[in-house]
C-alpha cells in the first residue's frame, strides 16, 4: 500500500473511504460519458413522439455545449465553496434533470433538461478532477485519471447501447434511457454522503461574497456566449434558416465578433486581473509544454467525438443495422482505447519521456483517419473495425496524460487550474467537434443526397434530407428501391459524408503531431 505522507489530506481518511470515493468517481465518470451519447439512439424516438426536426440536433448538442460553457465558472466555485456540498448539489441536479427529460411533455422540455443535465455533469466532473488532485498521491494520479477516462469511455459506449435497448423495448421506451440516470445518481449520492470528507481549498480570503466579486464575470459571460453562438450557428444554419440566408450569415458574424471579444478580453485581462481570468492562461505560459499537451488533449477529444458519433451511422446506412447493433461496432474502438489508457498511465512513471506517448498517439490518429478515406459502401467490416482500433489506440495514448504531466511540471498552486484546463480540453473538444461536424454533416450530406436522388429521378425536400441524415425512416427508400436495401446512390451519398468527416480526425491528428514534435525530449519525475 502507498504510504500517506504527514499532512496529506488523506492522512486521517480511512482506507475504505478512499476506495468508496474511487467507486463513486468511477460511477459518476460513467454517468458523464453515458449522458453525452445516450441520445444518439433515442433521438429518433423523441422526434417520433414530438416532431420538430429543426430543433432535434439540440437534443444531442445542448448537453455538450452547456457542459463546456460552465466548466470555467465551476472551477471558480470550487475555490470558494466546500467541495462536498458542491458535489451533492451536482449529483442532485443530474438526477432532477434526468427525471425531467424522462417525464418531458415536449421536445423543448427535453432540450431544457439536457442543458440542465450538462450543467450538473460539468460540476460533477470538475469535482471529480478536483478531488483527485487533492486526495490522490502523485504516483497514483495517473492511474486514477486513467480509471476516470476508462469509465467515461464505458459510459460513452453504453449510452447508445442502453439507450437503444430501452427505446426498442415497448414497455420501457426512450424515457427509461434517462430515468436510469436517476437510479445511478442515487447510488453515487449515498456514497458521497457516507464516504466523502468535507474539504475546502485553502484560500486567504474567508468571505465567500468577496471571492464571488473577484470572479471574471465578463470573461465567464463571453465564454458561455461563444459556445452558445457556435451551437446556434452550426445548428441553425440550414435548419432554422436556409444556408446563405441573411439570418444564417448574421449568426456567424455575431459568433465571430463575440469570439474575438473573448480572445481580446482574456489576452489583456479586461475587467479582471491576469491571475483571475476565467481561463487560466498563466498556467499555459508558465510552462509552454502544458499548452502543447492541452492542444493534444483537445485533438484527441475531437477525434474521439467524431469516431464515436458517426461510425455507427456508417453501419446503419450501409448494413441496415439497428441502432443497438450499430453501436456494438464501436467495441473495436472502445476496447483498445481503454486498454491503451491504462498502459499509458502505467508506463508514464516508468518511461517518463512523455513526448513519446504524444508522438505515437498522434501518428496513430493520422494513420487511422487516413485509412478511413478508403472506405466505400461495400467495404468489408473487418478493415473498418481495424481503422477504428487504430484511432482508439491513438486517443488512448493521449487521453489521460494531460493532468499527471501538468501536476509534475507546474507549481502546486496551479494544479487545480490545470485540472480545469484538462476538463475543458476533453469535454470542450467533444462539444466543439460535435457542433462543427454536425454542421458539415448536414450541409454536405444534404447536397450529396439531393444530387443522388436527382440521378435516381427523385426530388427531395430539405425536410426529407434531414430525416435521412438523422436516421429516421423515410418513404424515399420505398419509392426508389426494388429490394430491402436502400438505393445505392443514396447509400453512397450517406457513406461519402460520413467518411469525409474523418478528415476532421486527420486534421486533429496532424495538429497533435505538430505539437508533439515541438515538445522537449525530457523526462518528468514522479
Amino acid at each position: 500500500a502507498n504510504i500517506i505522507p504527514p499532512g496529506h489530506p488523506r492522512e486521517e481518511l480511512p482506507a475504505y473511504k478512499w476506495k468508496l470515493m474511487l467507486l463513486a468517481t468511477a460511477l459518476l465518470s460513467a454517468i458523464s460519458g453515458y449522458d453525452v451519447l445516450n441520445v444518439s439512439n433515442t433521438q429518433v424516438a423523441i422526434y417520433e413522439a414530438f416532431g420538430q426536426i429543426e430543433v432535434l440536433p439540440w437534443v444531442s448538442l445542448a448537453y455538450s455545449l452547456v457542459n463546456a460553457a460552465c466548466i470555467p465558472l465551476f472551477r471558480e466555485l470550487t475555490r470558494i465553496f466546500e467541495l462536498k456540498m458542491l458535489y451533492i448539489i451536482a449529483v442532485v441536479l443530474v438526477m432532477v434533470s434526468a427525471a425531467l427529460i424522462g417525464a418531458a411533455p415536449s421536445i423543448k422540455v427535453v432540450i431544457v433538461g439536457r442543458a440542465m443535465l450538462g450543467t450538473g455533469g460539468a460540476l460533477s466532473y470538475q469535482l471529480i478532477l478536483t478531488y483527485n488532485v487533492v486526495f490522490a498521491l502523485p504516483l497514483e494520479l495517473a492511474l486514477v485519471q486513467a480509471m476516470v477516462g476508462a469509465c467515461f469511455a464505458v459510459g460513452l459506449l453504453t449510452g447508445p447501447l442502453i439507450g437503444g435497448a430501452f427505446t426498442e423495448n415497448a414497455h420501457t421506451t426512450w424515457r427509461w434511457a434517462f430515468y436510469i440516470v436517476v437510479v445511478m445518481g442515487a447510488v453515487a449520492l449515498v456514497i458521497n454522503i457516507a464516504a466523502y470528507p468535507r474539504y475546502r481549498i485553502p484560500n486567504s480570503k474567508s468571505m465567500a461574497v468577496a471571492q464571488l466579486r473577484e470572479i471574471d464575470w465578463l470573461g465567464c459571460v463571453l465564454h458561455m456566449a461563444t459556445l452558445a453562438l457556435l451551437g446556434f450557428a452550426c445548428i441553425g444554419g440550414g435548419t432554422t434558416w436556409p444556408w446563405g440566408s441573411g439570418s444564417s450569415i448574421a449568426i456567424y458574424v455575431v459568433f465571430g465578433l463575440v469570439f474575438v471579444a473573448y480572445v481580446v478580453q482574456q489576452t489583456f485581462s479586461l475587467g479582471t486581473t491576469p491571475e483571475r481570468r476565467i481561463l487560466p492562461i498563466t498556467v499555459l505560459t508558465t510552462r509552454p509544454v502544458v499548452l502543447l499537451v492541452t492542444i493534444c488533449s483537445i485533438c484527441a477529444a475531437m477525434s474521439y467525438g467524431v469516431t464515436l458519433y458517426y461510425t455507427p451511422l456508417y453501419f446503419a446506412f450501409t448494413r441496415g443495422e439497428t441502432p443497438v447493433s450499430a453501436a456494438v461496432r464501436l467495441l473495436p474502438f472502445i476496447g483498445p482505447f481503454i486498454i491503451m489508457i491504462f498502459i499509458a498511465a502505467g508506463l508514464l512513471p516508468i518511461v517518463r519521456y512523455y513526448m513519446v506517448f504524444f508522438v505515437s498517439g498522434s501518428l496513430l490518429l493520422v494513420i487511422g483517419s487516413g485509412l478511413w478515406q478508403l472506405v466505400l459502401p461495400d467495404t468489408s467490416e473487418s478493415p473498418i473495425l481495424g481503422f477504428e482500433a487504430i484511432i482508439g489506440l491513438g486517443c488512448g495514448l493521449i487521453w489521460s496524460l494531460g493532468m499527471p504531466i501538468a501536476s509534475v511540471l507546474l507549481p502546486t498552486e496551479m494544479h487545480f487550474d490545470a485540472a480545469m484546463l484538462y476538463n475543458l480540453s476533453q469535454l470542450g473538444g467533444v462539444a466543439v467537434v460535435l457542433a462543427i461536424a454536425g454542421a458539415v454533416y448536414q450541409k454536405v450530406g444534404r447536397q450529396l443526397i439531393q444530387h443522388a436522388a436527382e440521378r435516381a429521378g427523385e426530388t427531395l425536400t430539405d425536410h426529407e434530407c434531414l430525416e435521412l441524415l438523422t436516421g429516421i425512416k423515410s418513404d424515399l427508400f420505398d419509392r426508389t428501391r426494388d429490394n430491402p436495401a436502400p438505393g445505392p446512390a443514396i447509400v453512397e451519398a450517406l457513406t461519402t459524408v460520413v467518411v469525409r468527416l474523418f478528415w476532421i480526425v486527420f486534421a486533429a491528428g496532424l495538429l497533435s503531431l505538430i505539437c508533439s514534435a515541438l515538445m522537449k525530449f525530457e523526462a518528468v519525475g514522479f
